[in-house]
């Protein structure tokens, strides 16, 4: 990573930075799905979801289309999914080493 991209990166990665934000990622795991279903899936309220999405949307994390009157939201790249794989296992073995410690 060049000193020139650390804003870039900083401004992508606060679009992950909520439990909402990455609960919603899980719902799209296996494909696009509309506002009511990601709601449903996630448990939470339609106008925050909806605010979650616009966020996430803005900051190119996920795409939309719509289709007969629905939106239907989809992650617009799938290595999102792997990179927050990656960043799970290294918070997971930090974690391990801080009850070790």
């Amino acid at each position: 990573m060049q000193p020139s991209e650390c804003g870039l990166l900083s401004d992508f990665v606060k679009g992950l930075t909520s439990p909402t934000r990455l609960r919603i990622l899980c719902a799209l795991r296996g494909g696009a799905k509309r506002v009511t279903d990601i709601v449903m899936e996630t448990g939470g309220k339609q106008a925050n979801i909806s605010i979650q999405l616009g966020i996430m949307r803005q900051k190119g994390i996920l795409a939309a289309r719509r289709e007969e009157g629905n939106v239907f939201y989809s992650i617009a790249d799938h290595r999102v999914l792997e990179a927050l794989e990656l960043l799970l296992a290294v918070a997971k073995g930090t974690r391990t080493r801080e009850t070790r410690v």
